[in-house]
């Protein structure tokens, strides 16, 4: 048996402090999305001005490529690409909006290792690897960026579905409940009245 439903005073005055804390919750929760959203508009944008710049960077760093081709030849440049070291060390930190958790890559120096000899090469065989070496960083912001766009996105979500269950289930499912027991509450209350008088009438009589 569900308790919380009886008519009694007790319940009225539980469930109307649970439909106040559900509007609270409520309220904070829309303030969060809001939050959140704000914070989701502006990564967005940040994604947006550094695909603009990356779209110039790896045209010129390709380009590059290209003439160091030519002036050494593709295989010594081929001889040089297998030389380079795979970095896969990533050094993530995270930071939290509003509960969420956000990757924050934190910044390597950005010093070139020059792994092959120098003779018959040229200084743009140099500025592939620089250029090549600004493509990586790029690369990691941008994906810093868009897994910070993901998780925002997830976490709006959630926040939206929780306030809407509020809004539109538990809320009216409380406001219902308690509007029944206050209307048994107060036809008790007429019945006990009725009762009273005329049990009054009959002691005078």
């Amino acid at each position: 048996m569900n308790t919380k439903s009886l008519p009694t005073k007790n319940n009225l005055m539980k469930i109307k402090n649970s439909i106040r804390q559900s509007k609270e919750g409520q309220m904070l929760l829309e303030q969060k999305r809001m939050i959140l959203e704000k914070e989701l508009e502006q990564y967005e944008q940040k994604v947006k001005q550094l695909k603009s710049q990356g779209k110039a960077l790896l045209e010129d760093a390709y380009h590059t490529l290209k003439i160091a081709n030519v002036e050494i030849g593709m295989e010594d440049m081929i001889d040089i690409s297998d030389g380079v070291k795979t970095d896969r060390s990533i050094d993530i930190k995270y930071k939290t909006i509003m509960g969420v958790e956000i990757p924050s890559i934190v910044p390597e120096e950005n010093k070139v290792h020059i792994h092959y000899g120098l003779y018959q090469t040229t200084t743009t065989v140099d500025e592939v690897i620089l250029k090549f070496a600004q493509v990586k960083h790029y690369i990691l912001d941008l994906a810093q960026l868009e897994n910070t766009i993901f998780r925002l996105n997830k976490a709006i979500e959630k926040v939206r579905r929780r306030a809407n269950a509020l809004k539109e289930i538990i809320i009216p499912a409380d406001e219902k409940m308690a509007k029944e027991i206050q209307e048994i509450l107060e036809e008790n209350e007429k019945e006990e009245f009725v009762r009273l008088k005329k049990l009054k009438h009959r002691q005078m009589f």
